[in-house]
């Protein structure tokens, strides 16, 4: 059972939420000053106030919320995984892993973190990633991909991208390697079965190619990507047996 303390901050919680919904900020915040005035400078309340600023792209108030939460509780990972994905969002991405490196070493020593944690996790390291790869330092992408992969590996999302790095860097057997990862787990992926019709085309294996693409046509008649590729190479098999 709560305690009255915590049953309130959960209540003010729940109001900020549907606030921020609502997007009607200034009541949002409004009632989390009054239960700072009220309660003092509670860490919840002082990460609510930094979520607030940030939903309204106010970053500098946000960050300056959610440093005084770490301040006053240095063990909040939310506050922490916060100021992280602000930093983040900001293109300050050494500040953000610093952050980040710095609320992990704390809990080195815990059993297991919640999946809940370790998502959010690894979605900090997969937004460094965009940064990077959209900044063309597809390197540095990458690293930062393959970690949000290590913490949390159910992420189809993010191993299509790395698959996509690599197919760019034609690294067609890392390339590939992700998105049969992807296919044990799902093996109807249609975007899976193109890409590793392309990969496998790239690798000199038309046959193979083939087999992917007929797959997503099997399973999507109307899918424009692997009939178009399949065409393609129906016409080079035609030119070929008329030049032989």
């Amino acid at each position: 059972m709560l305690s009255p303390k915590r049953r309130h901050l959960a209540e003010i919680h729940d109001k900020v939420t549907i606030y921020l919904r609502l997007q009607r900020f200034q009541a949002a915040e409004e009632l989390v000053r009054s239960a700072l005035n009220e309660m003092g400078p509670y860490p919840n309340l002082l990460n609510l106030l930094g979520v607030i600023f940030h939903r309204q792209s106010l970053f500098s108030q946000a960050i300056e919320y959610f440093e005084q939460s770490i301040a006053s509780n240095p063990r909040f990972l939310e506050a922490a995984l916060n100021l992280s994905a602000t930093y983040s969002d900001l293109g300050f991405y050494d500040q953000a892993e610093k952050v980040y490196h710095d609320a992990i070493t704390l809990f080195q020593d815990e059993k297991a973190l919640p999946d809940l944690i370790l998502g959010r996790l690894a979605n900090l390291h997969n937004a460094t990633a965009i940064g990077y790869e959209q900044a063309g330092l597809l390197e540095e992408a990458t690293q930062e991909f393959q970690k949000a992969l290590t913490i949390y590996p159910r992420m189809p999302d993010v191993r299509l991208k790395l698959a996509k790095i690599y197919l760019h860097l034609e690294l067609f057997q890392s390339s590939k390697d992700q998105l049969q990862h992807i296919l044990a787990e799902n093996p109807s992926h249609i975007e899976s079965l193109n890409l590793t019709g392309s990969v496998c085309y790239r690798m000199g294996d038309s046959d193979e190619a083939s087999r992917f693409w007929q797959k997503a046509q099997s399973l999507n008649p109307l899918d424009k990507t692997s009939k178009t590729y399949l065409r393609s190479i129906a016409r080079r098999e035609t030119a070929k047996g008329l030049r032989d």
